[in-house]
């Protein structure tokens, strides 16, 4: 027996815009929590109905004892305008859902909040108990939530502050105290920084401390993003926290099962929601986060919501379309690349939103783009940042039309920033690659350097005093390295390599530590040095730079690098005096690099010539010569 469709349309005034309440209301994660709604888990269902579901996922959830089972369809939404989903249910009081939410600008201000969800019951139970469970309690509760996010947005917060009460683990305040003493004491981190973590941890709900991004934390906190992964590594030296490298899928962006250690992450990994693998980079792939250890308090790792648009923020909006359908969707978009997508269709759509572009952009689903995604995006079409797209699927099946910003967050702590820091290679040098395995780390800085006429200097002064100048002049460059976010990834005799994820970095560094070296007497020792007056003599540095894709590798249980970079980089060094700098054609080009030299003007001079390179056969190179900056010649 069927039972009719039950409606329930709720309308609300807030006083906050559509763009402030968005990132609240359309956290569905977050809103289910905040409404006591269970948490749910995502099962595979039986073989024979893999196909029925396709851009679905069959979700369990337990409800008063009773276990409720549902597919669920992809979300539909348009970023900040409205979200809406379809469930079809194998068990308990309705058979389908339909529920969508639109937020509308008030004329004078505001938002008009609609919230309206189509019911069909399974039986006369839910016919009966629909009217009082969803009409009355679910709206009251879905109100006060609202209500509160209008407050929230109002406030300038973008996540609910709703959080349930912390359970931590016994002992855990006196545990949080004298860690946080010995932050400030003995890894001399801000006093300040290190409260603030604290108050995180101890008073945070579960959802936010599921998968700490140092770098989102620093904004919020309004402090230096560099200090805060400090504070994170140094916390979780301390026992404070745990880390994890999370393999980030490239197309929902979506993180999956996180690898406890570097030894667990693999150049492919596969993407559940997608159902596809795809190859992992330290540079996009791999980011490292963070939760509290267990001995503060357990997090238990739970999901409201699989879906939903704050799952996958970079879509601006994801819509289900039949064979031949034509849709227009008006837009509210920043300035920037996009591309449109669809599981399973090959062709992808680049396109830019750009202020005096045309108000109307259509795009056909499987049909060809005219311009590529490999290259530069002149010639890419354009739409004005408040126009319109017109979809339509051109293929000969239902689609999901997935519209996404092209640019990665700025917030991800990735494996290639992480891996070329100092500090993280000196608290945590077990952390290395699976003997084997080979990753890619994108475009890296690299540094060789030398002293010049060392051999000499042992048989001028004696083994032991010569020695004892080359180790301090490895203090020097650790310090100089350290100090521009690189890091020192071997030493070879006399000789070091480091890796920096900017040029301009790697260049600050090695001019201060050649200046460093030949003045000794101008500058301080790095902190916790001492050496005899013998060891401050001075000393001539040769160094080469260049940038480009290295490989990340485990070598000698290190975390190494190699490839193409590393060993035209190693060739460069050779062609260095003492006095200067031997730059390659990517370094010099870099635009951080040229506006550094461009403030040096008159003080250095940087010329180009030609120069063949051991091992590369009879190619000649283009590298730039850097000498000045008070490098005695």
């Amino acid at each position: 027996m069927s039972h009719a469709e039950q409606h329930f349309h709720w309308t609300w005034d807030l006083q906050a815009p559509p763009e402030a309440l968005w990132p609240l209301v359309s956290n569905t994660d977050r809103f289910n929590r905040d409404c006591g709604y269970p948490h749910v888990t995502v099962i595979t269902p039986p073989a024979v109905e893999v196909k029925k579901i396709t851009n679905a996922r069959r979700l369990r959830a337990s409800v008063a004892g009773n276990t409720i089972e549902w597919d669920e369809l992809a979300f539909e939404w348009l970023v900040p305008v409205r979200y809406g989903v379809e469930r079809t249910y194998y068990s308990g009081p309705v058979a389908k859902m339909h529920m969508f939410c639109e937020l509308v600008p008030c004329a004078g201000g505001g938002t008009t909040l609609t919230y309206d969800m189509r019911l069909t019951p399974s039986g006369l139970l839910g016919r009966l108990a629909l009217p009082f469970f969803i009409g009355r309690q679910a709206r009251a509760t879905t109100e006060r939530v609202f209500r509160r996010y209008d407050e929230f947005a109002l406030a300038g917060l973008r996540i609910s502050q709703l959080a349930q009460k912390p359970r931590l683990a016994d002992g855990a305040p006196a545990r949080l105290a004298a860690t946080a003493r010995a932050l400030v004491a003995e890894a001399r981190q801000p006093a300040a920084l290190v409260e603030k973590l604290t108050a995180h941890l101890a008073a945070a709900d579960d959802l936010a401390l599921m998968r700490l991004r140092p770098y989102a934390l620093a904004d919020e906190w309004r402090t230096p993003r560099r200090d805060a992964l400090h504070l994170f590594l140094h916390a979780t030296r301390a026992g404070l926290l745990d880390f994890s490298w999370d393999m980030i899928c490239p197309h929902c962006r979506g993180a999956q099962k996180p690898a406890a250690s570097l030894a667990g992450v693999t150049s492919v990994a596969h993407c559940e929601s997608c159902d596809m693998d795809f190859a992992t980079n330290f540079d996009q792939c791999v980011e490292l986060t963070f939760t509290p250890n267990a001995a503060v308090r357990t997090v238990t790792r739970a999901d409201y919501c699989v879906g939903g648009p704050q799952v996958t923020p970079h879509i601006v909006a994801q819509q289900a379309l039949a064979s031949g359908e034509r849709r227009v969707l008006p837009i509210a978009l920043k300035s920037g690349r996009y591309r449109l997508r669809a599981p399973g269709v090959a062709a992808q759509h680049a396109f830019r939103v750009a202020s005096g572009a045309t108000r109307s952009l259509r795009l056909d689903l499987g049909l060809p783009s005219a311009a590529g995604l490999s290259g530069p995006p002149f010639g890419e079409p354009a739409v004005a940042p408040d126009g319109e797209l017109v979809l339509v699927n051109a293929t000969d099946a239902a689609s999901l039309a997935i519209v996404e910003h092209m640019a990665w967050s700025d917030q991800s702590t990735t494996a290639a920033e992480v891996t070329s820091l100092q500090l993280f290679r000196d608290l945590f040098s077990r952390e290395v690659l699976r003997p084997g395995e080979q990753i890619s780390v994108g475009t890296m800085t690299v540094v060789f350097t030398d002293l010049k006429n060392s051999t000499q200097l042992y048989r001028d002064i004696g083994d032991a005093p010569a020695f004892g100048r080359v180790l301090t002049h490895f203090e020097i460059l650790k310090s100089a390295v350290a100090a521009e976010g690189g890091a020192i990834v071997k030493t070879m005799g006399d000789a070091i390599m480091a890796v920096f994820p900017r040029p301009v970095a790697a260049l600050r560094a090695m001019q201060q530590a050649q200046r460093h070296l030949a003045w000794p007497q101008n500058f301080s020792l790095p902190a916790g040095v001492t050496v005899p007056p013998s060891s401050r003599k001075p000393l001539a540095l040769k160094a080469g730079l260049h940038c480009g894709p290295c490989l990340a590798i485990n070598q000698n249980d290190r975390l190494d690098y190699f490839g193409t970079t590393v060993n035209l980089t190693a060739r460069l060094c050779g062609l260095c005096t003492g006095t200067d700098l031997i730059l390659s054609s990517a370094v010099c080009t870099d635009a951080e690099v040229a506006e550094l030299l461009a403030r040096q003007a008159g003080k250095v001079s940087c010329l180009p010539e030609r120069a063949t390179l051991k091992g590369f056969g009879e190619m000649a190179f283009e590298v730039w010569r850097l000498s000045g900056g008070d490098i005695p010649g």
